[in-house]
């Protein structure tokens, strides 16, 4: 009986160790079964490395790879997302409207607006990799590259009749005056490299007006309100524009005026009177003024 007795708990040990361990095995196997919804990510590193699974799913894991669940991330048709791997370091966009799910090595580094653009608007993005640089026009919804930056949306110069602009190419140094006769749009948006100098407004000369011009190379140009001005520089003039009219022009590039003159009537010789006489000094304060002496009256002649 004490044999038998002994061999009964014996078994009643082993029994009870095996339902433990079964029970145990189950609760992992069923802490390893997962349901993925729809925007739903399980990320699992092993030995070897790691590994996604992207909803909706429903199933068994492996019970001993570590487990990180994550939302996928939901880019709307204005946004887009700045990924890196942390293994290459290599960057890129993804571009909504998507459901983004990260991969197994990859980084969120930030979610950020499309650029939109109306139609009288520009970007310029420089690529801080290549150097490069690039102008977009609108209408347009653009993506940066994740190597270029921009200094904000930019309004495109109208020009016409009235008004000028002024442009520096970065690369060559040279300026240009850009008018309504080189540019007939009348929407001047910039080339790559090119800069706004300034803007310029339309001089008008009266036809009793003259005046001097003088350019980076010493060279003077008299715009006369009485002479027809031959067109140049991209300004824009008619073939007869002298007599009572008088002349209208935009200052080009690098120069300055020098000097304004206008005509000055007379009456044969007769000296033009300064219209804006100078008035007499005050006299000094605390000072008296005494009145001239009479000139003596001359003596009668005796006849």
């Amino acid at each position: 009986m004490g044999e038998n007795g002994c061999q009964k708990k014996a078994l009643g040990v082993c029994g009870l160790t095996l339902v433990l361990a079964s029970i145990t095995l189950f609760g992992i196997c069923m802490g390893s079964y997962v349901h993925l919804g729809p925007d739903d990510q399980v990320l699992l590193k092993r030995a070897t490395g790691k590994y996604v699974k992207n909803g909706p799913w429903e199933g068994q894991l492996h019970p001993f790879h570590e487990k990180t669940r994550r939302k996928a991330e939901l880019l709307d048709p204005l946004q887009y997302a700045v990924v890196q791997d942390i293994l290459t370091s290599i960057m890129r966009t993804e571009i909504g409207p998507k459901l983004l799910f990260l991969g197994p090595y990859d980084e969120l580094k930030s979610t950020n607006q499309k650029i939109v653009l109306e139609n009288h608007e520009y970007v310029v993005l420089n690529d801080h990799l290549t150097g490069a640089e690039r102008v977009v026009r609108g209408p347009d919804t653009v993506v940066p590259e994740v190597t270029e930056t921009y200094e904000g949306i930019q309004s495109a110069v109208f020009v016409n009749l009235g008004t000028a602009v002024v442009t520096r190419n970065k690369f060559t140094g040279l300026l240009a005056l850009i008018t309504s006769c080189s540019n007939p749009s009348g929407v001047w948006f910039p080339q790559p490299l090119d800069e706004v100098v300034d803007i310029r407004e339309l001089i008008h000369v009266l036809p009793h007006e003259a005046m001097v011009v003088r350019d980076v190379d010493g060279r003077t140009t008299v715009y006369s309100g009485r002479e027809a001005q031959s067109s140049g520089d991209g300004q824009c003039r008619s073939a007869d524009n002298s007599g009572v009219g008088g002349t209208a022009f935009f200052l080009p590039p690098s120069s300055k005026i020098v000097r304004m003159r206008w005509s000055v009537y007379r009456n044969g010789n007769e000296e033009l009177a300064d219209p804006t006489p100078e008035p007499a000094p005050a006299p000094e304060t605390g000072a008296t003024t005494t009145p001239p002496a009479p000139s003596p009256t001359p003596a009668p002649t005796p006849k």
